[in-house]
């Protein structure tokens, strides 16, 4: 029951009539959205479903036992306990056979190693990000015991909600329980909800589905049969697939959850306008990248033990941020690959800082050249794109071939349909123009009366549903 389904249509709005019918009875809504949360969940996977529910009860069940203890001792193990029981069941389903893989061998003999049962686990989908969610509560409330959250289901619709439980945003307790208690209903929320939701149903049906159908998939799968242009276009085509399939999916998230009265954080934000690393992680899963640094990074002691140290931190952050989205040693390069550019982007601004300050200071900094921003943005980009290509490729030998490929300009073979270039084209500019496209769409919506703002929106609809292949792809963050 995927968001760009009928099914889910339907769903939705079974639980949005009855949303605004319970809204006045606090009780009876809450039990309400715990049931639609689950509904939601058991269209995917029923087995996974109590998994959650575990996840928040252990969450906020060690929250409470932190704030009893005044002990910093206590607190510490109690932190301890609720981070390691979260992450046992994400370390058994993700990452067991990628230790029995990769890791066994290195420190066990190879023959014993061989010898072991193949394990073919099922994954519960959307278990990295209610895992991430849940100790996100925990580890607040061990910061601050003013971040309690007394009531268990509040934690559990916290944990559960169902527009962001299989692929994020991210959320935080603080940001969202509150809301629980009077979740907002008006016009304007209601007309941005459906302006994202359109905006997540093009990015998804119209271009992320293209682009995977007519490129992507046959030139990942088999880049030996195409020509070196064909398979560089389809690099390109991956960066932009991506970025329409996530940020299409959280548009859709957070517009199902304006509609049902609530705010959750933004994800992205025009990420491939960066001109380095470091801005690009500021736009692109901005719940990722801020949760990774919040609970991660900054743990690991941050920018306060001298620049080696930060660039060090830096590096295991973003290693461990791509084994976080699969057991895979493709993951693994890829967040070594940010992880060392981000390193560089640092140092290289912490070397410029150093000689700024050393050079007579005139009143104005020095901005760079438009020449200059157009040579970082390639760059960026360019950097970006590549990187992705270990996020799609079957494995690393893969990958290699892809590079070889683009690289050497010498393969001959397939090429790809010309539409493919306007397609990549229309997704850059999603990415450059989509908030002032939301505003202006938003401007024209708001002159009209609401019987043709419905009708309008039926026929976006209508239109974006026709120019859709028949069959829609799953979302490629469902895979995390």
């Amino acid at each position: 029951m995927i968001f760009t389904t009928v099914e889910f249509a339907v769903f939705f709005l079974i639980v949005l009539i009855f949303n605004w019918f319970f809204r006045g009875m606090p009780g009876f809504y809450k039990l309400f959205l715990l049931e639609a949360n689950a509904v939601f969940y058991l269209s995917f996977d029923a087995r996974f479903l109590p998994l959650i529910f575990l996840i928040g009860l252990l969450n906020w069940g060690f929250g409470y036992l932190i704030t009893l203890t005044e002990s910093v001792f206590r607190k510490k193990l109690l932190l301890f306990a609720d981070i390691t029981l979260s992450l046992a069941p994400l370390a058994f389903f993700k990452y067991s056979e990628f230790f029995a893989a990769s890791i066994l061998p290195l420190v066990w003999d190879g023959d014993l190693v061989s010898r072991l049962p193949e394990m073919d686990l099922i994954f519960p989908i959307g278990i990295s990000f209610f895992t991430f969610q849940g100790m996100s509560y925990a580890i607040d409330v061990y910061r601050d015991k003013g971040r309690l959250v007394r009531n268990p289901v509040d934690i559990l619709l916290f944990v559960s909600f169902f527009p962001t439980v299989l692929s994020g945003p991210i959320m935080r307790a603080h940001v969202f329980v509150p809301q629980l208690e009077n979740p907002v209903y008006n016009t304007r929320s209601f007309q941005l909800g459906f302006a994202l939701i359109l905006s997540g149903l093009f990015k998804k049906i119209v271009i992320a589905s293209y682009l995977s159908e007519h490129i992507v998939r046959q030139v990942f799968q088999v880049p030996a049969d195409y020509s070196s242009l064909s398979v560089l276009a389809a690099v390109y085509a991956y960066s932009i697939q991506i970025f329409c399939d996530f940020s299409g999916y959280s548009d859709l998230a957070i517009g199902v959850a304006l509609l049902l009265g609530y705010r959750i954080p933004f994800n992205f934000d025009r990420p491939y306008i960066a001109t380095d690393l470091q801005e690009f992680w500021r736009r692109w899963h901005i719940s990722l990248s801020t949760w990774l640094r919040d609970y991660l990074y900054i743990p690991l002691g941050g920018n306060q033990h001298g620049k080696a140290f930060k660039y060090l931190n830096i590096l295991i952050t973003m290693t461990l941020g791509g084994l976080w989205h699969g057991a895979h040693m493709r993951f693994l390069l890829w967040g070594m690959l940010h992880g060392l550019g981000l390193a560089l982007t640092h140092a290289v601004k912490d070397i410029h800082r150093h000689f700024a300050h050393r050079r007579p200071q005139t009143g104005q900094e020095a901005k760079p050249s438009l020449l200059l921003k157009i040579v970082l943005w390639l760059l960026t980009f360019h950097f970006v794109s590549f990187a992705w290509v270990f996020f799609e490729a079957e494995d690393t030998d893969r990958a290699m071939e892809i590079f070889r490929a683009v690289f050497t300009q010498e393969q001959t073979g397939k090429g790809f349909e010309l539409l493919v270039i306007p397609a990549i084209a229309v997704g850059l500019l999603l990415n450059f123009f989509g908030p002032w496209l939301q505003k202006t769409y938003l401007e024209f919506q708001r002159r009209l009366p609401l019987p043709l703002q419905v009708v309008v929106i039926a026929l976006i609809c209508i239109i974006i549903l026709r120019m859709g292949p028949e069959g829609v792809l799953p979302f490629i963050y469902f895979q995390f």
